[in-house]
């Protein structure tokens, strides 16, 4: 009988642990959708946590570019994919927020995606010429004029940015687009073509006197907080609003995904951000880890579903 009972036991044992071995990751390899071309911030980033995610998950992430339509349709192959954690996507927020509050149509809704993390933010400045004669925004707004500020497109996050800030502010600008980057945006107030730019704190930063060339002088940042210091934030001038506006690299799935396997994701994106790689990267590229697990990522895509509804008018480009 108590050769039967063991027999019986560890035939249990061998199951329980073939069925442990066959859960989830180990059985797939994860595909990290990139919904942009190889080459920018959304796919190095995927690509720098993806040696270290596969390490904390003990299984293959393998990226995958899939550009096209603004990062809709990277963003529609998640969509679609099965909700069992073997396809995970980035997605550029608040740029896919903006699309939804002015009514285009991105062929999903946010609201169905499956939050898992918040991988990095980057946060803004409003930067003039270092020689320019405006030091302030009270300066910037009382040209007599109304001020020029460089972008990409109408639609760029930027854009939408400075749009909204200074309608807020009451502040009349120009907004002058067409530049085919954020670096060129920035070259345009080096050589007086426009007044100021809005761009990322960490993109202006290699034109700014204490951490670059000089050519920039940075007037303000939207944040709550002095992250610069000596340059006034949103909060100092009345308007701590504002410093909602950042750029997030945000982590979702499939709808309907298990509470589980979420978890399993979550917890390997958080070990990944914690990684001497990860981190040794971050810091000599610039990149501000901001890690948020899927409850606080969520909370944060509703508060801004709210914010940019709320000034949708002014979001919306112009025709």
């Amino acid at each position: 009988m108590k050769n039967i009972l063991a027999t019986g036991i560890a035939a249990v044992a061998l199951v329980t642990g073939g069925a442990a071995m066959a859960e989830y990751p180990v059985d797939n390899n994860i595909t990290f959708v990139i919904p942009y071309s190889p080459g920018g911030g959304f796919d190095t980033i995927v690509r720098q946590f993806a040696p270290a995610l596969e390490e904390a998950m003990g299984t293959t992430v393998v990226p995958e570019n899939i550009s096209g339509a603004g990062g809709s349709r990277g963003g529609q192959a998640v969509h679609r994919a099965d909700a069992d954690g073997y396809t995970i996507g980035i997605y550029n927020i608040p740029g896919l927020t903006v699309n939804e509050v002015t009514g285009r149509d991105q062929g999903f809704a946010l609201s169905e995606v499956t939050w898992i993390a918040n991988l990095a933010v980057a946060r803004y400045g409003l930067a003039v010429a270092a020689n320019s004669d405006i030091n302030s925004v009270e300066d910037l707004c009382s040209k007599g004029s109304p001020a020029k500020l460089s972008d990409t497109g109408a639609t760029s996050t930027a854009s939408v940015t400075t749009r909204i800030s200074f309608g807020i502010m009451g502040c009349d600008i120009v907004d002058v687009t067409g530049y085919s980057g954020s670096n060129d945006a920035m070259i345009a107030v080096i050589s007086g073509e426009v007044d100021a730019t809005i761009k990322p704190v960490s993109s202006l930063k290699k034109y700014l006197r204490e951490s670059g060339s000089g050519d920039l002088k940075l007037i303000l940042t939207l944040t709550e907080d002095e992250v610069v210091p000596g340059v006034p934030t949103v909060a100092d001038i009345g308007h701590p609003e504002l410093a909602k506006f950042t750029l997030n690299r945000v982590i979702g799935g499939p709808p309907g995904m298990p509470a589980d396997v979420v978890a399993a994701i979550e917890n390997g994106l958080r070990a990944a951000s914690e990684s001497d790689a990860v981190t040794s990267w971050a810091d000599g590229a610039g990149v501000e880890l901001g890690f948020m697990g899927a409850t606080e990522t969520a909370a944060m895509m509703d508060d801004l579903a709210t914010f940019y509804q709320e000034y949708k008018d002014l979001a919306a480009a112009p025709e």
